[in-house]
This record gives structure tokens, C-alpha cells and sequence, in this order.
């Protein structure tokens, strides 16, 4: 039976460093279960040996994958007691910015872009598309930007219609550098802002699905 979690590295500090007040997350794989599972499984693990934690700060470079997965991850965080800080380490594109926008201070790398555009799904076919199929299609790619179009309303600084226009069409998707994703209020602060202290663990988490 292969692991339900995706490869983590974990780095404990030692000594004077073990009593400082943060800690740090380096999410660089798709958005997946077993991705999504390991990085709850770090989170789970700050807060339960590390409960004083004043800050943790989860790097982000994804190139998205489940909007199933991304939205567990996104209730998860935003129920977490800790204050977490999400930084787009690199890329942040598709589902994995639902992670992004589960925290309130949200910020970027300056050469870091982001990638805005409707939920996809999967079809199963046997050689032709009947109707009932694409029905089926359309209503199950509907229901997943629900997720979109609620998350986003609270992230962007963008008036309902347009979240709508840019969910409605993959030719509407919005490829976002740092100065565009800060106008439209996707970071909401600047790097120089994040609090940069010792971490009292540091956990990587990759499965080779970033790219």
C-alpha cells in the first residue's frame, strides 16, 4: 500500500532556537490528497508541540491540481488557531490559490505570479462525448467554481460580474505579476512586513507534482 502523504522533511530546531515564536511551511507540490494531507499533518504537528507559536509562515509555489483537496486545505487553514502568514514563494496558480486566500495576511516575492481561471474537470469516456456526459461535465465544473466565487469575493477586490466573466471562460483567466496581484488586493502585504525570526521547526513538502 503506497503512503497517503506526499515526501516531508522536517527540521527541528535545537537549543536557544527552540523557544523562538515561529515556524515555517514550504508547500512545493501540486494539490493533491496526498499533498494536501501532509501539509495538514504539518500544521497539526506546529500546533500540537509547538502550541505558542506566534506566527506561521507557509510558502507557497504550486502550480494547482484539486479543487477538492484545495478547499479542504482551505477550511482547514482558516479554522487553524494559529496565525498563519501564506507566501507565493514562486508560482501560485489555479486551485492552490484557494490556500493562499485562507489567510488574511497574504504575501509575494516580487518575481512570483499567480494564475486566475475557471475550476476543470474529468471526463470519462469510452471513445465519444454522449449528452448526458457533457450535462454532467458542465453542471460538475459549475458547482467547483462555487468554490472559486465564493473565496474570491473575500480576496479580490473585484465586483461580483467580474469574478463571474473570469470564471466564465478559460480566454478570461488572469495571469497576475506581483504589482497587478497587489491592486487587486491578492497580497495584502509587503515582504519586508513578514515577521523573520529563527523557526522553531521548518517543514518541506514536495511530491514532485509542482510542475
Amino acid at each position: 500500500m503506497g503512503s497517503a502523504f506526499a515526501e516531508m522533511t522536517v527540521i527541528r530546531a535545537e537549543g536557544s532556537a527552540a523557544t523562538t515564536t515561529s515556524a515555517s511551511v514550504y508547500f512545493n507540490a501540486g494539490v493533491n490528497d496526498r499533498s494536501i494531507s501532509s501539509l495538514l499533518a504539518a500544521l497539526s504537528d506546529i500546533s500540537a508541540k509547538y502550541p505558542g507559536t506566534q506566527n506561521v509562515n507557509l510558502y507557497i509555489n504550486s502550480s494547482g491540481g484539486s479543487m477538492e483537496a484545495g478547499y479542504v486545505a482551505y477550511e482547514f487553514l482558516r479554522r487553524y488557531p494559529l496565525k498563519v502568514s501564506a507566501i507565493n514563494a514562486a508560482t501560485t496558480d489555479s486551485a492552490a490559490t484557494m490556500l493562499y486566500c485562507a489567510t488574511a495576511d497574504r504575501y509575494a516575492e516580487p518575481l512570483s505570479r499567480f494564475l486566475l481561471h475557471p475550476a476543470a474537470v474529468g471526463i470519462a469516456m469510452s471513445g465519444y462525448l454522449k449528452p448526458d456526459q457533457a450535462k454532467q461535465a458542465f453542471e460538475d465544473a459549475e458547482q467547483e467554481n462555487l468554490k472559486f466565487s465564493d473565496i474570491y469575493k473575500d480576496c479580490l477586490k473585484l465586483p461580483a460580474n467580474d469574478i463571474a466573466t473570469l470564471l466564465s471562460s478559460e480566454s478570461n483567466r488572469r495571469r497576475l505579476d506581483y504589482p497587478a496581484a497587489r491592486s487587486l488586493g491578492l497580497i495584502t502585504q509587503e515582504l519586508d512586513q513578514l515577521p523573520r525570526t529563527p523557526d522553531r521547526a521548518t517543514y518541506f513538502i514536495t511530491d514532485g507534482g509542482g510542475r
